[in-house]
């Protein structure tokens, strides 16, 4: 008694290869994708850091300035404009 079913051709183990290539062509290309998402959410938190940073470092000034000569008007508007900062606003939220 013979086996069933055909029997596998040059052109199957062809087309296998073929597809086993262009899967491995494919998960390359998703792998550098994700690195490059990654690459940019990390770029977006570190500029978010640095202004960060820099909101505090002003913050300090402006209580320095306060502890030494009290709340004048020019701190005043600074506190004001720095509420009103729609950069400000967003962190908050």
């Amino acid at each position: 008694m013979g086996k069933r079913g055909r029997k596998p051709m040059k052109s199957d183990t062809n087309t296998r290869l073929e597809k086993s290539r262009e899967s491995a062509r494919q998960c390359r290309h998703r792998k550098k994708l994700r690195y490059e998402y990654l690459e940019e959410l990390v770029s977006d938190r570190e500029k978010a850091i640095v202004q960060l940073q820099q909101e505090l470092e002003r913050l300090r000034s402006i209580c320095k300035q306060i502890d030494q000569h009290g709340m004048t008007n020019e701190i005043h508007q600074e506190l004001i404009q720095w509420k009103n900062d729609p950069d400000i606003t967003n962190l908050n939220h």
